[in-house]
């Protein structure tokens, strides 16, 4: 099986070098279970949290073989990327089979998710040197977050908003690529703290004429990206500290069979995004803080199926405002209490002009009454004008079994609505809508889910960790797309820019979803000699889904039943040398791709290994790098009917300073 022929050797090679690393000190280790999560509210550590944590310093980063935060993602364990291009093209983002839309994306704790869809999820307006670290929080998080944290919740973490203490100082680093297909890429910032004042930037820029694609009417997969973002902090006394974020992302790119299996698709799309953020942060003692930060966010999206056909454009208008107060009575009680309230809109020429307000208060207590012992409970009342006053509870516990063994569990309550093109896509459409479009349902419940999750972490050696976690989600009035024929969907939909004779996907709420897996994962920071050190994870997620009714479902039969995820680095002065792969099975889920004659088809399973190594020119300050996307050229499509990158080998040189 190429299950076997590829990933075997990925598990051999961690398991070996830890054979060879059970001297390595315990104090280099432990940072594997004690660093901070700040998505938690109280700055708990992982190993308290009663969560699958994983957590990315954004110091590693350029260690991976990836030139994408979307790429990076698809490399950590128990973590699905569902891609419809490289170098941060397009990804939905999935946790524990949920869908894309049940997945919330937070910056410095602060909704990312566009109001519009979830396709644009990884549309991340920053640049990895402005990243402290990248936490995956799996399970549910709306009693901390609000609606659409179900399937867990992704926070990314930066330098200048961090409560963290860094000695003062410069980095100025950058890596600079050019490969086949004219690619050129471009991943540089600079991080500087000087007597209270912090100052961080950068650019992320990867552009392609791109590879043939192998679909009706040929193309080729080329594409346009760049983010940009600036952001400061200032002390303004010894208690008194603000910050203030600018970023910009603009893309465009050939976007054939991104969300249709049409052999007539020839779509491209045009997206920006203005993302501009505030915080004040004021320390009343050691034990107590107060944090108010607003975001205000504008989106376009600009979709055009044909060259000839009128583009559906979209703007977007997103508001936050959030404040919280932490409390830390003593090292065994710790309390946050705040609110949040949000105003989302939408204009479109093919869904309408929208509006939504939505407000919650939540509250978050942290108790560790024994030694070992840590329980958290969170309870949020959340409004939506979607679905009223929801109540949002979550309580998880972890305890420390000896210095080896920690045992967790969780349960948690989530809710989501559906998103502006759930209820409106295509609605008022001008002319015909094409044949296998997605139509929106304005008559569209909320999801209501509960999930529960059991785990524990084993640490056999001082460089190894093993993690297992059983999950179990049940939901009512799941949304996704389900194919009937025009003449159904107009019954239902009243709408009179359908043709009957045709098939469409309808947004439905499915009766219920019940989904059961297991994560596992494997994860080493070894010192196998003086100088050399070997670091990376490997994950293996078994998922089953049960929907009521036997019903095939578009994004849910995109939902791996196996997936293997990993990475790992040899890490010396001289050199570094990291691999990174992903083997994703699907069964018996095809019947979306295979609806039509039409190329462009869901591959069931596929193995792709993303390799790359840096050779140091002079030390710790500049390296040259030659990386590969998709060393084995595997052929494969991951959403609809969305080609996937062949082969892409790139190199160039990567520089670090500091001082």
């Amino acid at each position: 099986m190429r299950l076997t022929r590829y990933t075997t050797p990925f598990f051999c090679t961690v398991f070996t070098f830890n054979a060879l690393a059970q001297s390595t000190p315990a104090d280099s280790t432990r940072a594997l279970n004690e660093v901070t999560v700040y998505g938690t509210r109280l700055d708990q550590v992982a190993g308290q949290t009663g969560r699958y944590v994983t957590v990315v310093s954004g110091r590693t980063l350029s260690q991976y073989p990836v030139a994408s935060l979307d790429d990076l993602l698809r490399l950590l364990p128990a973590i699905e990327m569902q891609s419809r291009g490289n170098f941060g093209t397009q990804a939905d983002i999935t946790l524990r089979g949920s869908t894309f839309n049940q997945v919330l994306i937070l910056l410095d704790g602060m909704r990312l998710n566009d109001p519009l869809t979830g396709h644009f999820a990884g549309y991340l307006p920053i640049t990895p040197a402005e990243i402290e670290q990248i936490e995956v929080v799996r399970g549910p998080g709306a009693a901390l977050y609000g609606p659409d944290a179900v399937g867990g919740f992704v926070n990314i973490v930066t330098k200048t908003f961090a409560a963290t203490h860094r000695p003062d100082g410069v980095e100025i680093g950058g890596t600079f690529m050019a490969g086949e297909y004219d690619l050129k890429t471009t991943n540089a910032g600079f991080y500087g703290q000087d007597k209270g004042l912090r100052l961080a930037g950068g650019i992320l820029n990867n552009t392609a004429s791109g590879q043939l694609l192998n679909l009706p009417g040929g193309g080729r997969n080329d594409f346009k990206l760049n983010t940009y973002s600036l952001s400061g902090a200032y002390q303004i006394s010894p208690k008194f500290s603000a910050a203030a974020r600018a970023s910009f992302d603009r893309r465009d790119y050939n976007a054939q069979n991104f969300y249709t299996n049409s052999p007539s698709d020839r779509a491209r799309e045009t997206t920006s995004r203005d993302w501009y953020q505030g915080q004040l942060r004021y320390d009343w003692s050691t034990r107590a803080r107060t944090e108010l930060q607003l975001v205000g966010n504008s989106s376009t999206d600009d979709y055009r199926y044909t060259p000839t056909s009128v583009a559906s454009s979209h703007l977007m208008h997103y508001l936050n405002v959030q404040a919280q107060h932490q409390l830390r009575f003593s090292d065994k009680v710790q309390l946050t209490l705040g609110g949040q309230a949000d105003r989302r809109r939408v204009r479109s020429n093919d869904q309408g002009i929208h509006s939504v307000w939505h407000q919650g208060a939540f509250a978050v207590a942290g108790l560790a009454p024994t030694s070992g012992l840590n329980l958290t409970a969170a309870l949020r009342v959340d409004h939506d004008q979607a679905y009223g006053t929801e109540v949002l509870p979550q309580f998880t516990a972890s305890q420390r079994l000896g210095d080896k063994l920690t045992v967790r569990g969780a349960v948690g309550r989530a809710i989501r609505a559906a998103n502006f093109t759930e209820q409106y896509y295509s609605s008022i459409r001008p002319g015909t809508v094409p044949n296998g479009f997605n139509i929106g349902n304005p008559n569209l419940s909320a999801e209501r889910t509960w999930s529960y999750e059991g785990g524990l972490d084993f640490q056999p050696l001082p460089a190894l960790t093993l993690r297992g976690t059983y999950f179990n989600r049940y939901g009512r009035n799941l949304i996704d797309y389900v194919s009937q024929s025009g003449a159904q969907v107009i019954e239902k939909t009243g709408l009179a820019n359908l043709n009957a004779a045709y098939t469409y996907r309808l947004a439905e709420n499915l009766f219920a979803v019940s989904t059961q897996g297991l994560e596992l994962e494997a994860s080493t920071r070894a010192q196998l000699s003086k100088g050399l050190r070997l670091e990376g994870s490997v994950g293996y997620t078994y998922t089953h889904l049960n929907v009521d009714g036997n019903i095939t479902s578009q994004y849910l039969s995109n939902v791996a039943r196996q997936l293997v995820s990993g990475n790992v680095s040899l890490v010396h002065r001289r050199f570094t040398a990291s691999l990174g792969g992903v083997y994703k099975q699907r069964t018996g889920q095809q019947a979306f791709a295979s609806a039509t004659a039409n190329e462009a088809q869901l591959t069931p399973d596929y193995v792709v290994i993303n390799g790359r190594l840096d050779v140091a020119l002079l030390p710790e300050r500049l390296w040259v790098v030659g990386q590969a996307q998709n060393l084995f050229d595997a052929k494969y499509s991951d959403l609809l009917g969305a080609q996937m990158p062949g082969r892409w080998l790139m190199a160039g040189v990567r520089l670090a300073l500091r001082r």
